[in-house]
């Protein structure tokens, strides 16, 4: 399927008879535990993230609509970023807007990032599109001190939403923008995220990039 083709399904490459050439480092058990413990990278101190953009567990998946999962409340949505598509190499430019919705998994320092790409202007492209939602991120943070509440921290939701934008290629001139939404969360962003979030991914062109900018964010 052709969906299935784009980045945040674990990259481009492919190992012939294989599938995905990612998934071939993912570990035999999957489970949230062992990815946090045995696999996801500390990419700042504290901050263990697994992103279906470098390999898809089996469980991090599309979904229909939003997931009901025992123990997580229902995904909120954060915010709207205009973008240019660019999940797969096309001859045109295509701009999109993605809907990202966050919350808690199991314990309350693991978070889960869904994102949601609207495809009206997909469909001359991707004739069999399905407008789905993707779970594409899980970030724990290790701290005693953490507040754990995100539409109280507003320095890890800023944290979450950059390392979201970064991983679908939402950079330089593939940025949009970003509009907040009327929830919980969006509401303890900053007046100011659109300008913020422009300026942190104008020129991030790297992981370390990307480490830099989230260490500037003041807890």
């Amino acid at each position: 399927m052709m969906q299935q083709m784009m980045s945040r399904y674990g990259g481009h490459d492919f190992l012939i008879g294989k599938g995905k050439a990612s998934h071939a480092n993912l570990p035999e058990d999957q489970s949230q535990l062992n990815l946090l413990d045995n696999y996801a990278a500390e990419i700042i101190p504290n901050h263990y993230l697994v992103s279906t953009y470098d390999a898809q567990p089996y469980w991090m998946a599309d979904y229909a609509s939003l997931p009901n999962v025992p123990g997580s409340p229902r995904a909120v949505k954060v915010g709207t970023i205009e973008h240019t598509f660019n999940e797969i190499p096309m001859q045109y430019k295509i701009e999109v807007s993605t809907d990202i919705y966050l919350t808690h998994h199991g314990n309350k320092n693991v978070y889960l990032s869904y994102i949601m790409t609207e495809g009206r202007h997909l469909k001359e492209f991707m004739p069999n599109y399905q407008k789905c939602y993707d779970l594409v991120l899980m970030l724990c943070i290790r701290d005693d001190d953490l507040e754990t509440k995100l539409s109280k921290n507003s320095a890890s939701l800023q944290k979450l939403l950059l390392i979201n934008l970064y991983k679908m290629g939402a950079t330089g001139d593939c940025y949009g923008k970003f509009t907040a939404s009327k929830t919980p969360l969006g509401k303890n962003l900053p007046d100011d995220i659109d300008a913020i979030l422009r300026k942190s991914l104008a020129t991030m062109e790297s992981d370390e990039a990307l480490v830099a900018s989230l260490n500037s964010i003041q807890t």
